[in-house]
């Protein structure tokens, strides 16, 4: 019931998005109160229905077998001292992350019913229903983010750090600094093309370049793979690359890139989109053979899929067909999550 509530929102959200004269009062009402509900079905929702809420639980009990942010346990110990109930930390972390960025969203886009629908197919069910501290820190990304647009680097080194508080990996989005804005040339664009084989060329000819990353809390995570792979206790194989979703995004990737001098009329940040979408396949190239660690830092830098997608609608005429386009993708990326890798109990 749970699951199907949230699909069908999510196919509310997008049907609502082809009524373009709608008034922004009326818009902004029906946004709000989608945001509302979303927020409370992840602050709400039924201990164990995701793969991680069990050992949230154990960390709520001080049960740690992994690193741990001073943040959780703070939040832990203000939840057990009023609420002392566990489901008082998922309360926290969705009202800190999911209003956050839906707020954002508004700031980046007009199309912001279809970047909630693309957030709500992926990053809401892998991060703020599942790496709920990885949810947070992600919200303030997505300010940081905001803030690179605007050129106020120093307002998003703050925000990344902030970030940092809350999920340590966060860290590694300081690169997002470095990257600039400028409008990208043809041969700049061939470059951004060709990354996406460096991915492949890394899992197939088993290039490993791990030992290039110079943070230590990288190289402490990848022990702690390294101890389950030897161990046999998980799956942390190498990345299929060639798995539907990633597929998929490639897709969207190569699309964009094509459409770039007609999208870039309507996304004045889609150079910095590009790059950060691109970097997300060189981190599945450079970690493949730990597949877990790989997808999550590739998550990471992958977040502006929610911000690149919607795009897609105005490279289409009439826009029906774009939007259609980015709710079939939406659809099929949730029931991926959901069906194939499972990270929902139906």
């Amino acid at each position: 019931m749970f699951v199907a509530l949230l699909f069908l929102l999510l196919v509310g959200m997008a049907a609502f998005s082809y009524l373009e004269d709608e008034r922004p009062s009326t818009r902004a009402l029906v946004y709000t109160g989608a945001v509302g509900i979303i927020t409370l079905m992840a602050a709400l929702r039924p201990l164990g229905i995701d793969k991680d809420s069990l050992q949230y639980y154990s960390y709520y009990l001080g049960q740690f077998d992994d690193i741990v942010e001073p943040s959780f346990i703070l939040i832990s110990d203000i939840v057990r001292a009023t609420l002392d109930d566990v489901r008082g930390i998922f309360i926290v972390y969705a009202l800190l992350a999911i209003p956050l960025k839906c707020f954002v969203f508004t700031k980046l886009s007009n199309e912001y019913f279809l970047l909630l629908v693309v957030y709500m197919s992926n990053f809401m069910v892998l991060h703020d229903m599942t790496q709920i501290r990885v949810g947070v820190a992600m919200a303030f990304v997505f300010l940081a983010f905001y803030f690179q647009t605007q050129s106020n680097r120093w307002a998003s080194l703050l925000l990344i750090l902030v970030a940092t508080y809350f999920h340590v990996s966060a860290i590694l989005l300081v690169v997002m600094l470095f990257f600039g804005n400028k409008e990208l040339k043809t041969y700049y664009r061939i470059i951004l093309a060709f990354i996406p084989c460096f991915a492949f060329a890394s899992v197939l000819f088993n290039v490993d370049l791990i030992s290039l990353i110079p943070f230590d809390f990288v190289q402490d995570k990848l022990r702690i793979y390294e101890e389950i792979k030897d161990n046999g206790t998980a799956d942390v194989e190498k990345v299929n690359i060639f798995n539907a979703g990633i597929m998929m995004k490639m897709a969207v990737y190569y699309f964009v890139l094509w459409k770039y001098n007609t999208l870039k009329a309507h996304c004045s940040y889609l150079p910095l989109l590009l790059k950060l979408f691109a970097l997300s396949y060189v981190c599945l190239g450079v970690f493949n053979f730990i597949a877990v660690f790989a997808t999550r830092i590739s998550e990471l830098y992958g977040f502006v899929e929610i911000l690149m997608v919607p795009l897609i609608v105005h490279a289409f005429e009439p826009k029906w067909a774009g939007r259609t386009f980015v709710l079939l993708y939406a659809v099929g990326i949730f029931l991926l999550n959901v069906v194939y890798a499972q990270l929902l109990t139906l």
